[in-house]
């Protein structure tokens, strides 16, 4: 609904005075100089409320300042007064994407692109419109149009290649990553979603993979001079400042494996900083947040969050995200801490050598060979590098004795790998009588599910054979769902880690296959710390046979779940005080392995 405003007149020569300072602002606000521009944007927006080419201005400079609801608040002005102008109806549209309001978003993005199909900012944000609510179809036309059009451009090419690893394509993610680095050869965020995509692709070696995370570490570190001196006191025994940064303070499986860490923290030891680098807070972020001794909202850029930490002259700096969306790789290789460690959230090496280590054990990453595709130092932790913290709500066993022995995954489709389905198709022909249930938030749209259908048909697999489910409401429907399966299939060469410590809590045992690397090994650490290593197979066809072992052993009776629950409550890997022991261990060892080096200098 479009909303009416008192105009006020102004003359031809005071609005040509107001261009030329909208020129100015936008210049400003072009080479980043949002203060100096602050004031001259504020006092037209007093002054000519009712200018749409003022308002546009203004949304662009909330936007760029970091707030989404004064620019959407700007933007919708603009486009109520000029309904019809192109531009202002898609930074209106960009912004809703921005804001996860996709539906409106179309329709505005629709309508500018009707006005002029040559606006690049409008086309892309419309595939993303389109592939955040399942128009698949559209998305990758629209996307494919838009590298058409603006060859100069990579955010087109980077985002089909989103849209093709999100609906389990990684090879053909890759394919486009490496065509987008021909053209761009120096880009960073490109070598960034190469590596992450890298790491679900099921034709690469991991020697391939890792040479791609090298190509990050070097195309991002060539930008950066970390500091060749820190002001810290080289003292191994002082109380250490440690400081964790992530984007995922909330609802999200890291907080829920970070936590642990967070409660049991000896403060006599340790001063915990948190760096939450997301707007988004719940009910996990305010437990967070409960827990840090410094919690820092760092939403205003790498530059500031930098500036920061620098401040708050931390001793250890750990990240929680790896190559994952909104991280903050670009800082680590600044390494404002002389400590810095990967750990918990990315399963392969981040690429830097800026960073000075990396969490994991025996099992995910062997010695020596994990050692020779790393470019941190591995520090491996006695048992599994994760604790888990089952939720306290868990749903009731339940089971359906008359059902068909069914198989399931709940891992995210992008981690379904052409050989993982190809796999799964061979149990289905060797248990005849068996289903499988595959559960994850894309399988709730049509064309998704067509697709899998699809590829599950051309293995010779009816597609009634296979329920698909998408995003359940809340986590109590989620976990509910585990009492609809009596096994759960692993995917590979990603395994999964959050879904296969929620089954085992559900009482489903998993199966899995012991990979080459550490994103192929993590459910073999988590079995192996609740002293399931029997559920591990070496190789496929060992996979299939344990999994018609399963099937033939029919339905899983309730006192099985609730056995295998009570396994997972009794082991190492919901040990929470043991666990945070030892990563203790691992920084205090590593910050006096800095100390050292500075006593070296002297």
């Amino acid at each position: 609904m479009s909303r009416s405003f008192k105009s006020k007149k102004i003359t031809p020569e005071q609005h040509a005075r107001i261009r030329e300072q909208l020129t100015n602002i936008l210049k400003q606000l072009g080479t980043g100089q949002t203060t100096k521009a602050a004031p001259a944007i504020t006092g037209l927006i007093r002054k000519y409320p009712t200018l749409a080419e003022v308002n546009h201005v203004a949304a662009g400079f909330y936007a760029q300042t970091k707030a989404p609801d004064q620019a959407l608040y700007y933007a919708q002005r603009a486009c109520d007064l000029a309904p019809d102008e192109p531009q202002y109806l898609s930074a209106l549209g960009t912004l809703m994407v921005q804001s996860d309001q996709c539906e409106q978003a179309i329709v505005h993005l629709e309508k500018a692109l009707e006005r002029n199909p040559d606006i690049e900012q409008a086309m892309g944000a419309l595939g993303i419109a389109y592939l955040e609510t399942g128009r698949i179809a559209d998305a990758r036309t629209v996307l494919t149009r838009s590298i058409e059009r603006f060859p100069d451009e990579h955010e087109p090419i980077m985002n089909l290649a989103l849209l093709e690893s999100d609906i389990a394509n990684a090879g053909k993610a890759i394919e486009l990553m490496r065509t987008a680095l021909n053209r761009f050869p120096d880009h960073p965020i490109l070598h960034d979603s190469l590596a992450m995509f890298s790491c679900y692709d099921d034709q690469l070696t991991p020697q391939e993979v890792f040479a791609i995370h090298q190509d990050f570490g070097r195309c991002v570190q060539s930008k950066v001079r970390p500091p060749s001196t820190y002001p810290n006191t080289p003292d191994p025994e002082k109380r250490l400042r440690i400081g964790f940064i992530s984007p995922d303070f909330k609802t999200h499986s890291i907080a829920y494996f970070i936590e642990p860490l967070f409660e049991h923290l000896d403060r006599d030891r340790f001063e915990l900083f948190v760096y939450s680098t997301s707007t988004h807070a719940d009910a996990m972020t305010a437990r967070i947040k409960s827990h840090a001794d410094r919690w820092r909202d760092c939403t205003q850029g790498i530059a500031a969050t930098h500036k920061q930490i620098v401040n708050d002259r931390l001793d250890i700096l750990v990240e929680l995200t790896g190559h994952f969306a909104s991280n903050q790789l670009p800082l680590m290789a600044a390494k404002p801490a002389p400590v810095s460690i990967s750990m918990i959230g990315y399963a392969n090496t981040t690429g830097l050598e800026s960073i000075t280590a990396r969490i994991v054990d025996a099992i995910t990453d062997p010695a020596p060979q994990a050692d020779a595709l790393a470019t941190e130092q591995l520090v491996r932790v006695a048992g599994c590098f994760l604790c888990y913290r089952p939720p306290t709500d868990l749903p009731e066993l339940a089971i359906d004795p008359d059902r068909s022995f069914t198989f399931g995954s709940f891992n995210d489709l992008r981690k379904m790998s052409p050989s993982t389905i190809r796999t799964w198709a061979d149990i289905l022909k060797a248990n005849p009588n068996a289903q499988l249930l595959l559960k994850t938030a894309r399988l709730g749209e049509p064309e998704v599910r067509a697709d899998i259908h699809n590829r599950f048909a051309k293995l010779d697999i009816d597609p009634s054979r296979i329920e698909l489910l998408g995003r359940t409401q809340t986590t109590a429907d989620h976990l509910a769902l585990y009492n609809r399966i009596d096994c759960a299939l692993d995917t590979f060469p990603y395994t999964g880690t959050t879904t296969t410590c929620e089954a085992l809590a559900m009482g489903v045992p998993t199966i899995t296959l012991l990979g080459q690397s550490h994103a192929g090994r993590v459910s073999a650490s988590l079995l192996q710390a609740i002293g399931c290593a029997d559920l591990i197979a070496d190789n496929e066809q060992a996979y299939i046979d344990l999994a018609t072992k399963h099937a033939q052993s029919r339905v899983r009776t309730i006192d099985a779940r609730a056995e295998l629950k009570d396994q997972l409550a009794a082991s190492a890997l919901v040990d929470e005080q043991s666990y945070t022991r030892k990563i203790e261990s691992a920084y205090r060892s590593l910050w006096t392995s800095w100390c050292e080096t500075q006593e070296t200098k002297e």
